[in-house]
């Protein structure tokens, strides 16, 4: 099994296999099929990783195998198929889903949270659904999770209304447990509509649900590439990153830590941001 050179005396060679590759959709009831290509990883300098190909990576179609498969609302709609709605505006896209009753997450809502931050963003990040406190306001990462990252953001300077903040899954899913791909693919038409306004030129994916549904549900594990340079399944440069839900699991600062590895991939971030 072809290994990465290990280049870091804090990163364990056995974590790095370049076929070790987790797919979102492993988990039996779901069935995949491939038919996109994906940009081989753009590895970070300093850090070598072996030469990945991703071309099988999107999805064409990802739907529930059960006994009552619900095709319409598990297909996960294609940026190729993406067609813009004449006359669009983030005002309506946040109407629209205020009033989707497209699935079970409506029943359990208090607020729909579409999304927060600038229009002209040239930097959107983006997690994998609300919590209680955003359930509550309305408003994406506003609790201690979303408040650590409004910290290591101005650290690294970048100002929170100068970049777009959102969500895969616009409503909470209830106990926060990880939104259902039916869900996500209700909610992909609302996402991909927000990318076409934005236009930003930068996408920071938060943990790693929200990695394989924008680069694509074969991409390594977030341990593996965070910090790491993507073509995403949107032609926009992304890069994973830590949720800033795991950073508070461990508030060590260290060199090897997952808080001193953010910063770095911050920084990196950034870098990127100030040469567009």
């Amino acid at each position: 099994m072809a290994k990465a050179k290990k280049v870091r005396d804090d990163v364990d060679e056995s974590l790095i296999e370049a076929t070790d590759i987790v797919s979102l959709l492993s988990e039996p009831g779901f069935a995949e099929i491939y038919d996109r290509e994906i940009t081989q990883i753009e590895c970070r300098e300093g850090f070598e990783l072996p030469s990945i190909d991703l071309s099988e990576s999107l999805p064409a179609v990802l739907c529930a195998s059960s006994e009552e498969p619900k095709v319409d609302r598990c297909k996960i709609r294609l940026w190729s198929d993406f067609k813009p709605i004449e006359g669009d505006t983030l005002e309506k896209v946040i109407a629209d889903i205020a009033k989707c009753e497209s699935c079970d997450l409506c029943k359990t809502r208090n607020k729909t949270v579409p999304g927060a931050g600038s229009s002209y963003a040239k930097l959107m990040l983006i997690g994998e659904g609300p919590g209680a406190d955003e359930d509550a306001t309305g408003i994406p990462f506003v609790g201690k999770a979303g408040q650590h990252l409004d910290k290591i953001l101005a650290a690294a300077g970048f100002k929170r209304d100068e970049v777009y903040i959102c969500n895969i899954v616009k409503c909470r899913p209830p106990n926060n447990r990880d939104p259902k791909m039916e869900e996500m693919a209700v909610c992909s038409q609302f996402l991909q509509r927000q990318i076409h306004l934005i236009k930003p030129c930068l996408i920071a994916c938060l943990g790693n649900i929200a990695v394989k549904y924008v680069i694509g549900p074969k991409a390594p594990g977030i341990m593996r590439i965070h910090g790491q340079w993507f073509d995403s399944v949107f032609g926009i440069k992304t890069m994973p990153m830590y949720h800033p839900s795991y950073l508070l699991r461990d508030n060590s600062r260290e060199k090897g830590s997952p808080n001193w590895e953010m910063w770095q991939d911050i920084k990196a971030l950034k870098q990127k941001y100030d040469s567009i």
